[in-house]
């Protein structure tokens, strides 16, 4: 019989076990609270200013930050605040090209409230964030 039939059949058969509805009702379980979390955070830009929110991030990310990182022997990356407003883009907003702060690598970029957020993809994820108005770069990481 055919390897891939075979590891079809597999799937299909775990899947049908305890152990793999288990594992599907967890990750439904986790798309529904992710789906939450975003209508909050929709509920929330609502009434506060993004403006102040990407400030404190950016902040947060500052060359101590990125200092602290690079002690630990790795690479900066977004902490669990930017880490979502990145998850909300990708899964929520439309990406768009942008000339003019387009790379010769694979990457994403999405407009959103005023900044552009840049992930190029190479042996790892760059993120570059940008104010739309002068294409400023705000944050690298």
């Amino acid at each position: 019989m055919d390897t891939k039939l075979d590891f079809l059949n597999d799937i299909k058969i775990w899947s049908a076990s305890p152990a793999g509805k288990q594992y599907f009702e967890k990750e439904v379980e986790k798309l529904r609270i992710k789906k939450s979390r975003y209508l909050r955070f929709e509920e929330w830009l609502k009434n506060n200013d993004f403006d102040e929110l990407m400030y404190r991030l950016i902040l947060e990310h500052d060359e101590d930050y990125r200092r602290k990182c690079y002690d630990n022997g790795y690479e900066p990356f977004p902490n669990n605040k930017l880490a979502f407003l990145i998850d909300y883009m990708v899964n929520n907003v439309k990406s768009v090209k942008v000339q003019s702060i387009d790379k010769n690598f694979p990457n994403g970029i999405w407009e959103f409230n005023g900044y552009y957020f840049q992930m190029m993809f190479g042996q790892g994820v760059a993120t570059f964030i940008y104010n739309k108005k002068d294409l400023r770069q705000l944050l690298v990481l």
